[in-house]
């Protein structure tokens, strides 16, 4: 039921794997999910994005977070192989899975290690909610552990480098939103019209 605002509490899941309850809008079913419930009614059994849906996600990553070209180097090593199992790829050549050494049926999330154009340690996330194998894409600045004391002459530098991280995390998560990308937005706005739809039967 919708409050006076046209705002709706629900569940959502957040980037350290637990849920809570934040208000968020309730949207009507479009185009924008289709490639989502396709997924969800294939044969996927890793819970892996599509490869395309994999590479158009790191385009668009890069376009935003090297907005002066991405290097040879990372663009060449982070290229999603045509024909390849795309789990041994991302577990044993380019990602970070957590656990190390898990199995894909095994493993949390795995993190690819793209920076940006001014910070090397940001991250494309593929992440497990809990009790599901489907990986959401998320983008993790990997910055909260950068500290500097108030009035150090290291604190205006790295409140302003965690301060454009963010903007780029915003920017690339909104681009895979409207592309209709396997992300925890699009994700919950299925999993809601489905509740929704559930009801009004």
């Amino acid at each position: 039921k919708l409050s006076a605002s046209g705002i709706s509490p629900c569940l959502y899941y957040n980037s350290i794997g637990c849920f809570g309850r934040k208000k968020c809008w309730i949207f009507k079913s479009t185009p924008l999910f289709w490639s989502l419930v396709s997924f969800m009614a294939s044969e996927n059994t890793t819970g892996l994005p599509r490869a395309d849906a994999l590479r158009e996600a790191l385009g668009v990553y890069f376009a935003r977070a090297y907005p002066g070209g991405v290097s040879d180097l990372i663009s060449e090593k982070f290229t999603v192989p045509d024909d390849t199992d795309l789990a041994r790829w991302l577990l044993e050549d380019v990602g970070e899975p957590d656990p190390l050494q898990a199995g894909i049926d095994d493993v949390k999330s795995i993190a690819l290690r793209l920076g940006n154009a001014f910070y090397p340690n940001m991250k494309l996330r593929l992440t497990r909610p809990p009790g599901n194998k489907i990986f959401l894409m998320m983008v993790d600045s990997h910055d909260v552990m950068l500290v500097a004391p108030p009035g150090s002459p290291d604190h205006e530098a790295l409140e302003q480098l965690k301060t454009a991280n963010a903007e780029i995390v915003a920017d690339v998560s909104k681009a895979w939103d409207a592309a209709g990308l396997m992300t925890e937005r699009n994700y919950l706005r299925e999993k809601i019209r489905q509740v929704r739809d559930g009801s009004n039967q």
